[in-house]
This record gives C-alpha cells, sequence and structure tokens, in this order.
C-alpha cells in the first residue's frame, strides 16, 4: 500500500537491511502516491485536499522502466563518470528514446508530437528525469521554454515546422535572453532587432546559455525598434538559426557540468516568420515559458535523488549514525518531502490556470536553495573520493551543478523580491480562489 506522500519516510535499504542502490532508492515505487496532500491549509482550515488526478501512475512507471534498459543505464553511467574538468555529454539516445513515446512533452497535442495529456504529465517526466540523474537543461529549453513559447504565439507553420522534432528529442533548442551587462533584467536589454526588407535584422549579445553547442536554434529576446522606448513593452522573441554566418557561439569556463556559452548576433538578418507572435508581446511570453521551471519540481527532484544517495554511501561506510547526529539528517529529509509538496502545489496551480507568481517564485527559491545545499553536504561528507563511490554515481555532477541551481529561472535574489512584493501589497501566493 502506498503511504501519503507527506508521513515519515524511512532510510531507504536494499534486501537484508542492505543500502538500495541509487536506481532503487529514488525511484521506489511507494515514493510518489498519487495523492498530494497539501500542506496549506484554505480558508475554511482544511489542511488536506486530496487530489487523485494530480499523478500519472502509468506515465512515471513507463518512465522508470524505460530508464532501467541496460543500453540508457550505459549511457547515463557515462555522464556520471565524466571527469572534473569536462563537459558532461548530452544523453541523445535517452532522450529520443522518450521522445519516441511522447514522454518528453506529454502535454503537447499529439499532431505535434505529445500525447495530449495535462501539465501533471509533463511534471512527472520532469521529476522522473531528475530523480534519475538525468542532465535536463536540454528539456528545459526545448520543451518548457521553447517550445511553451512556440506553443502559446507561434504560427501554425512555426509549430508544424519545430515543435514535432523538438518533442521526438532530435530539434535542440537553446534561450538567448541574458545579456552580459544585464542580466536577466530585459529592461537594460541592449540586443535590438530592426526591420530589413520584408524580414528582420539582429545585433547583440547573449550570455550564459546553456548546451547551446548542441543546440539547432534559439530563441531570442530582442528590444525592437520601432516600438517605444520601454524595453518591456518592446520585447520581441525571434527564433535565430544558430548556424547561421552572423552567429557566433563561444564557450564559458565555468564549474557546471553542462557547458554555458556567450552567443554574438552580428547583423543577423532573419525572413519575417523569425518571429513569435507579435512585437511586444515577448515579455509576457516570456514570464509564461518559465511557469514549468518555476514550480521547482526539478529541483526537489534533484534533492531526493542526491539524498538517498548520500543516506546510502554513509552507511555503507558505518558514518550514518555520526552523520544524522551532527547534520542532522532527518529534519533534512523532512524539509525534502515538504519541499516537493510546495512544488506540486505549484504545478497544481500551473495546470489550473491559476499559478501565482509569488507561489512559483516560493517554490523555485526552497527547492533550488535545497537542492544546492544537499549537493554542497553530500560533498562535504563523502570527501574527495566520491567519483568512484558506486552508492552516488554522480555526486562530482552534483556539486559541480550546485552553484547555478540558485540561477537559473531567476536567481534567489529575484524569487525573494517577488515574494516579499507580494506579501507587503498584502496577497497570499497560496490563497484558494473563491
Amino acid at each position: 500500500m502506498s503511504r501519503p506522500v507527506d508521513e515519515p519516510r524511512p532510510v531507504a535499504a536494499g534486501p537484508a537491511g542492505r543500502p538500495a542502490p541509487p536506481d532503487e532508492l529514488s525511484a521506489a515505487p511507494d515514493e510518489f502516491p498519487g495523492t498530494i496532500r497539501r500542506a496549506f491549509p484554505n480558508n475554511d482550515g482544511v489542511s488536506v485536499l486530496a487530489a487523485s488526478a494530480i499523478d500519472d501512475p502509468e506515465l512515471r512507471s513507463g518512465i522508470r522502466n524505460l530508464l532501467r534498459k541496460p543500453e540508457l543505464r550505459a549511457e547515463l553511467e557515462r555522464v556520471w563518470a565524466t571527469p572534473p574538468d569536462a563537459d558532461c555529454p548530452h544523453p541523445e539516445r535517452v532522450y529520443r528514446e522518450l521522445g519516441e513515446r511522447g514522454w518528453l512533452a506529454p502535454h503537447w497535442p499529439r499532431r505535434y508530437g505529445g500525447l495530449a495529456a495535462s501539465a501533471y504529465a509533463t511534471a512527472v517526466t520532469a521529476e522522473e528525469l531528475a530523480l534519475h540523474g538525468v542532465p535536463d537543461s536540454v528539456r528545459v529549453n526545448t520543451i518548457d521554454n521553447a517550445g511553451a513559447t512556440l506553443l502559446a504565439a507561434g504560427s501554425e507553420e512555426q509549430r508544424q515546422r519545430f515543435c514535432p522534432g523538438m518533442a521526438a528529442g532530435e530539434i535542440v533548442f537553446s534561450v538567448l535572453y541574458t545579456e552580459p551587462h544585464a542580466g536577466s533584467d530585459l529592461g537594460s536589454m541592449a540586443t535590438t532587432a530592426e526591420p530589413a526588407g520584408d524580414g528582420w535584422r539582429l545585433a547583440g549579445t547573449k550570455t550564459w546559455n546553456a548546451r547551446t553547442a548542441q543546440a539547432h536554434f534559439g530563441v531570442c529576446a530582442a528590444r525592437v525598434r520601432g516600438h517605444g522606448d520601454n524595453a518591456y513593452a518592446a520585447t520581441g522573441l525571434f527564433v535565430v538559426p544558430l548556424d547561421h554566418p552572423g552567429v557566433r557561439v563561444e564557450p564559458i569556463a565555468t564549474v557546471n557540468p553542462e557547458r554555458f556559452f556567450t552567443v554574438r548576433l552580428d547583423d543577423v538578418v532573419l525572413p519575417a516568420d523569425a518571429l513569435v507572435g507579435a512585437p511586444g508581446q515577448g515579455w509576457s511570453l516570456l514570464s509564461e515559458a518559465l511557469g514549468m521551471e518555476r514550480t521547482g519540481v526539478c529541483f526537489a527532484g534533484r534533492a531526493r535523488r542526491w539524498f538517498d544517495q548520500l543516506v546510502a554511501a554513509l552507511h555503507a561506510r558505518g558514518q550514518l549514525e555520526e552523520a544524522e547526529r551532527v547534520h542532522r539528517l532527518g529534519a533534512l529529509d523532512a524539509e525534502i518531502r515538504s519541499c516537493r509538496l510546495l512544488a506540486w502545489r505549484a504545478v497544481q496551480g500551473l495546470a489550473e490556470g491559476r499559478l501565482n507568481g509569488a507561489a512559483a517564485a516560493a517554490a523555485k527559491w526552497w527547492t533550488s536553495e535545497l537542492a544546492q545545499r544537499v549537493a554542497w553536504l553530500a560533498f562535504d561528507l563523502l570527501g574527495p573520493a566520491v567519483h568512484s563511490d558506486r552508492h552516488f554515481p554522480d555526486l562530482v555532477l552534483a556539486a559541480r551543478e550546485a552553484p547555478g541551481l540558485t540561477l537559473a529561472a531567476g536567481t534567489s535574489e529575484i524569487q525573494l523580491t517577488t515574494l516579499a512584493t507580494d506579501l507587503l501589497d498584502g496577497g497570499d501566493p497560496w490563497e484558494e480562489p473563491t
């Protein structure tokens, strides 16, 4: 019988009390029941809401079984074995097998490569990939960000051209939003788009773009000339082919296992249909596209995987009891379970079309900060030999990824500002609709 998700969770163990291997720890069949319990009371004081439609056990089971295939497991093990100073490879076969089944973008319409499922199904995919240690920058950028933009405002021709290949894991997108001197503040964006004959000419520089070397296209935010001085109101989004002769892609040296890049646009001339939606629509589209990533469900999944593997490694070394005494691992486990509840509440809001920006900010902030803490605690406790620990095969990658978790999809400072502004204005991020 599955226990409620907020019931105390014992440390996972394998046969005869031995620590379970990582794939069992992070994918125990009873870990994700179909009922999500809300941790926050509504206005009537009812603290629990049965929401059996939230989970998709058939999809979850299918993804787990797929990732157990020896050839896919071998591909992921090669990713986890990435040397500390190298870029981890993109698990292309994993993505294509997920794509063949419609599991990369299950909420998309079938004609675009999905399963016509709800946003809950996409959250299941995101969570399962995190639980199984699958690098997800390609999925987030291609499906959650670029794909959401095309589905929301793209023309039918654009959707037909790009979306089926994106959902199949064959076409990869990068997102070109951040700039060297503006960060993620679109109000200070310097990249411009101006009419050029029947098309557009883009010029500017974007930076901190993940996996751009593997990408075929980028969705680029630019200030459209002739649409006023307010950058937010003048922002347009454009599909840029990254093999265009006016595009230069340059790597940035960081510790992150998934390489970042700077993209320079040198008078890149594009056809008229490179524009997604209308000039000035870009800001609203960007806000919508970040919805799933800001639920925090993938960060909560990382925290769970990394914590379970840490417990297994400490148990194998005979150090678990001391670590629990010093670092209060039981309390940390409870915090991970709680942050997952918050993330899935944000998913519910997204699926029902009523995701509050402050609630999403709270979920993203807590889950990313927590995953970062778990990764660094594990690295501190397990030491420099972690790359050879069979109980935690991807800890070096986790430690390298940790600094960027609180930057991706908006920094922690931005999330806290959003949340504080809502609270100071008298709002309630978790208020029930009337």
